[in-house]
């Protein structure tokens, strides 16, 4: 397992081609997600160092599927995803973890339910970062940034609803309302040029 993970990221593609595809597929990526933050956390007798490559192997292959579910370039979510801090990285996959759990107002219970701030504040606490409920004191507790500065796992803000930045235009991790679940989504053109972005780390 370990080295077919090592061998994604030292054997990385130079062309993904990114094609549709079915939504259990999301269930494929939580799966993965889980595995990836289980084995970081299994591994203890590495150096901090040997364990964020064996880390960076998952995100890697994680990135490209998630470009393959949402039909984007696969090349340049994964090159988005890799020039991510680690806090970053850590966090997305973290809420990646969720996927397919319902949506619940005001709730922020792992493998149970989220609404948008929950699922943030559930992805962001796993790497220490304490954010109250609310999107908008999440986005008042966070720095606002230019979107060409952004990062994945960024949030991605607009009155009444948060999410996270999948590293390309538009693409975001999120849980819009009830009927609905955490989920991969391209946010509507309508609305992407006036939405905020803020990192929790600044």
């Amino acid at each position: 397992m370990l080295a077919a993970a090592a061998f994604v990221l030292l054997g990385m593609p130079q062309h993904v081609s990114a094609k549709p595809m079915p939504e259990d597929q999301e269930q494929v990526i939580a799966e993965s997600a889980k595995e990836a933050i289980s084995v970081f956390s299994s591994l203890t007798r590495l150096s901090e160092a040997d364990r964020s490559d064996v880390f960076l192997a998952y995100v890697s292959n994680i990135a490209v599927l998630a470009a393959n579910f949402l039909a984007v370039d696969a090349r340049r979510m994964q090159q988005s995803w890799l020039a991510a801090d680690f806090a970053h990285q850590r966090a997305l996959i973290n809420g990646l973890t969720q996927l397919g759990v319902p949506y619940k107002n005001n709730s922020s219970i792992e493998d149970v339910a989220f609404d948008c701030s929950g699922l943030v504040a559930f992805a962001w606490g796993k790497v220490g970062v304490g954010m109250t409920h609310g999107s908008s004191a999440q986005f008042a507790s966070s720095t606002q940034i230019k979107v060409e500065d952004a990062q994945v796992g960024d949030l991605i803000w607009r009155p009444g609803h948060i999410s996270m930045y999948l590293g390309v235009p538009s693409a975001i991790l999120q849980t819009p309302y009830s009927g609905r679940s955490v989920e991969l989504q391209m946010m509507n053109e309508r609305i992407t040029w006036w939405v905020k972005y803020a990192n929790p780390l600044i």
